[in-house]
């Protein structure tokens, strides 16, 4: 059965407010062009059409929590259809997660492709969360090429990394420039796609000049000129997660400090005294001074606990509206949640509306002259199958 999307306004990569009609069977977009027809025809006169998003940084779960599809059914509804979930925080391995995930797949839910574990340095940061070895630990180069190899064969579809400090602790064991150079190959060789939790500039120069492909985050410090450019030329992108940094974050109840060790009371009051609102500040101008050089934004908001808090998956609004901030159009903020964060993701059938892509569309009312218009998703079509529908013809 072919269903006819008629008389839409198109907005994605390719198109910007274009009037045409899209053809959709089995799934797949068969056809765009004007006076097309088919088995069953919505009019969406007075409605602009574009790609599913894509949110290219989440977390499914963390802490001692078990799997609900709840956030996937929400983000689905709101036109999120596919997210990325760049490593679980319970403390267990990823094959009891990859067989539920494997369960979720279904229209009326967001997609989700994951690295499952983070590969991470023995002792570094992700290794090690509420007690439990939450990565993979890894302390050579034939280590990590070996985890890599593990994970991918397990089932999940790319590899998440990290360098940072775990708790503020500047003594937190980091890669070798080796090992970093061996993920980077292991990866390219596989096939697979393979990201960087980064937060701080020193950091994000080894990852660049040892060939890592993507960063999962925009680092919270001025990025120097050079290594933008650097970057920019060799189409390394930056999945945003802008909206976190500046959130409120209240106070922890005295009971709950006092129940703690004294180093994880100074670590606490450390964080407390960071000013996020400059950090977000830098973010920004980071972003901005990157898209100004041609560099690749992809959007990702970095939320977590989703089976906790299903809430939370929805358009990201606020995140778009610091991508805006950061002098992105309004085209180019669509262009990072759907082109670029399908390529980052690896969702080669998303991120446009072309013949031969699946058939993840959603529309609102009116032309797209904002991303507030977002918020008023009212047709969802996820993979030919239509799971919302208040468009009045």
């Amino acid at each position: 059965m072919t269903i006819c999307l008629k008389n839409a306004n198109l907005c994605d990569a390719r198109l910007w407010n274009v009037k045409a009609d899209v053809l959709v069977e089995d799934g797949v977009i068969t056809d765009v062009g004007t006076g097309l027809t088919g088995d069953e025809v919505i009019d969406f006169d007075g409605c602009t059409l574009l790609p599913g998003l894509i949110d290219a940084h989440i977390h499914m779960v963390s802490g001692g929590e078990d799997f609900d599809d709840a956030s996937l059914k929400s983000w689905a509804q709101a036109g999120v259809l596919a997210v990325r979930d760049l490593g679980l925080g319970n403390g267990e391995s990823a094959d009891r997660y990859l067989d539920w995930l494997r369960t979720t797949v279904k229209p009326e839910n967001a997609l989700v492709v994951t690295a499952g574990q983070p590969v991470a340095a023995w002792g570094g940061y992700m290794h090690r969360m509420m007690g439990k070895e939450n990565g993979i630990g890894v302390k050579t180069p034939e280590e990590a090429e070996a985890a890599i190899e593990t994970q991918i064969h397990k089932g999940c579809q790319g590899v998440k990394i990290a360098m940072d400090y775990d708790m503020l602790d500047e003594n937190t064991p980091q890669y070798t420039p080796e090992t970093v150079r061996a993920i980077a190959a292991k990866t390219k060789e596989l096939g697979v796609w393979c990201t960087a939790h980064v937060q701080m500039s020193k950091f994000l120069r080894i990852l660049v000049e040892n060939g890592i492909p993507e960063m999962a985050h925009t680092v919270l410090d001025p990025i120097p000129e050079d290594l933008l450019d650097e970057m920019a030329a060799r189409d390394i992108p930056i999945c945003s997660t802008l909206q976190p940094i500046n959130v409120p974050r209240p106070p922890l109840p005295k009971e709950e400090l006092d129940r703690m060790p004294p180093q994880m009371r100074e670590t606490i009051a450390k964080i407390e005294a960071i000013d996020t609102a400059q950090q977000e500040k830098d973010a920004v101008d980071n972003i901005r001074r990157f898209h100004e050089k041609g560099g690749t934004v992809v959007m990702g908001t970095d939320t977590m606990r989703m089976t906790q808090q299903p809430g939370n998956a929805r358009i990201p609004l606020r995140e778009l509206h610091l991508l805006r901030q950061a002098g992105l159009s309004v085209q180019e903020v669509i262009d990072a949640c759907t082109k670029n964060a399908a390529r980052a993701c690896g969702l080669t059938d998303m991120g446009s509306i072309t013949p031969g892509k699946a058939a993840c569309l959603i529309a609102v009312p009116g032309e797209l002259t904002e991303v507030d218009a977002l918020e008023n998703v009212r047709f969802v079509m996820n993979r030919g199958i239509i799971i919302r529908n208040e468009i009045t013809n």
